[in-house]
């Protein structure tokens, strides 16, 4: 480890709760932080200048984004925003959200919200592009908004980077007013901590979980009633796509099957985020269907087993630490399943850790993962996530329960390595490799849209 760790800032910086997919969430956040910046808003102030914003003061919206962006937010449906959905309704809601809320915005949307954005777009004043001119990173948005207040013309702009709430840059009319800076303090920062997590061993982040602090246990506690919730409210009735719902009838009271039946419920959580149902989740490195999967399966498989509270928190905590650790690897967004190859990865590592196995059987879980899953492509999110959420928590219990057995995939075999470590660099090489994959997406998606 390179440093001293601030557990409490550090799952802070992983676990936040969102509303909604998070990146159509992130494009609103870019505008509503535009809106707020023209009247003089920077990062870190309570107070925002501009309200009572009306749909006909916007003169225009123009959003740029890169790949990932545009096809996670092309067509998910948007909470609270019943029938609407995709990229352009995010933008124009965005406006009249309070950017303070970062994930958490979209509670802000009703009836004269929409009824506001749906004018702007049919007016023609939303622009949204996939600009290669950006900064050559999977996770970036630039927001630019025009608006009347009085005789004047206020202009704000909003950069977002590498995170979904990472601000790096406010412009207010054609000024910057603001730029991410290093804490210059003495202060650790949570930039800091993440960056000691890139670096760590498995068995660092294994000893980490040990002797968690008690806000941390208590923000696992909440991070799995949240996420339960969600999924229970899928269970009930078949919302999105149904994959969880139609998926659990095939348990019986005298028979369940622990894979499938840890797979539908984590797959009824992601139907119900798919569809827009308004519940948040506590997202995981950016994602709330990498929340349900580094938390569900780990949850489910361990009350199963009357694993002791405090084991199955620190269970969830070190699925939570994996999912983190690979996306600061792989990136926030990539041509590659986040769920599958993320949280999936870190949800066999947290049920590992609650059967009792050790440094070297959580390895042995990561290359099985890693042997099956690290082939399926991220095509936008959509309903049918659902069903990579399905096969990830799946294959999560089953990569454990092998590990377990001591069943090891050679280094000889394919993108998996001697180590875990190793093994999670070649899947961020394998990630990188494929940005092309990513603008072949949008091509089919924008093809489809025009016939």
């Amino acid at each position: 480890m390179s440093g001293p760790i601030n557990l409490e800032k550090l799952f802070h910086a992983i676990l936040k709760p969102a509303l909604g997919c998070t990146e159509p969430v992130a494009v609103a956040l870019a505008v509503g932080s535009a809106v707020q910046a023209a009247g003089g808003w920077v990062v870190g102030q309570r107070d925002l200048p501009v309200s009572g914003l009306r749909a006909a003061d916007i003169r225009d919206i123009t959003v740029r984004v890169t790949p990932c962006i545009y096809k996670n937010a092309y067509a998910i449906p948007i909470p609270n925003a019943p029938g609407l959905k995709g990229i352009y309704i995010s933008a124009a809601l965005g406006a009249f959200c309070n950017p303070l809320l970062e994930l958490e915005l979209f509670n802000q949307v009703d009836d004269a919200t929409v009824g506001q954005a749906r004018w702007l777009i049919d007016q023609g004043r939303v622009s949204v592009t996939v600009d290669e001119n950006l900064p050559p990173v999977d996770l970036y948005i630039e927001a630019e908004v025009r608006f009347q207040r009085g005789p004047d013309i206020l202009a704000g702009g909003c950069s977002i980077q590498d995170r979904h709430t990472h601000i790096v840059r406010l412009l207010a009319g054609g000024r910057e007013t603001y730029r991410d800076q290093p804490e210059a303090t003495g202060n650790r920062s949570a930039d800091a901590d993440l960056e000691t997590l890139r670096q760590m061993q498995f068995s660092e982040m294994v000893a980490l979980v040990a002797d968690l602090p008690n806000p941390v246990v208590e923000l696992i506690r909440r991070t799995i009633a949240l996420n339960m919730r969600v999924c229970e409210a899928g269970l009930i009735e078949p919302l999105g796509l149904g994959a969880g719902f139609h998926g659990a009838g095939g348990d019986t009271d005298d028979h369940v099957d622990l894979p499938h039946h840890v797979s539908s419920v984590a797959a009824a959580g992601s139907d119900a985020r798919m569809s827009g149902f308004p519940l948040e989740v506590m997202s995981s490195a950016g994602s709330g269907n990498q929340g349900i999967i580094a938390t569900i399966p780990v949850v489910a498989w361990s009350r199963s087993a009357g694993l002791p509270e405090d084991r199955l928190v620190q269970a969830v905590a070190l699925a939570h630490l994996v999912t983190m650790h690979i996306t600061l690897h792989v990136g926030y967004l990539s041509a590659l399943c986040g769920v599958a190859i993320k949280a999936g990865i870190g949800a066999a590592c947290g049920i590992t850790y609650a059967m009792g196995g050790d440094v070297t059987d959580i390895g042995r879980a990561v290359k099985i993962m890693a042997a099956t899953l690290s082939g399926m492509i991220c095509d936008g999110a959509k309903p049918g996530c659902a069903l990579k959420v399905s096969s990830s928590a799946d294959m999560a219990t089953r990569a454990a329960q092998m590990a377990m057995k001591q069943m090891e995939v050679s280094a000889d075999d394919g993108i998996v390595a001697l180590t875990p470590e190793a093994t999670i660099r070649n899947l961020a090489e394998l990630s990188r490799s494929m940005r092309a994959v990513d603008r072949k997406i949008i091509e089919i998606m924008d093809e489809k849209a025009r016939r």
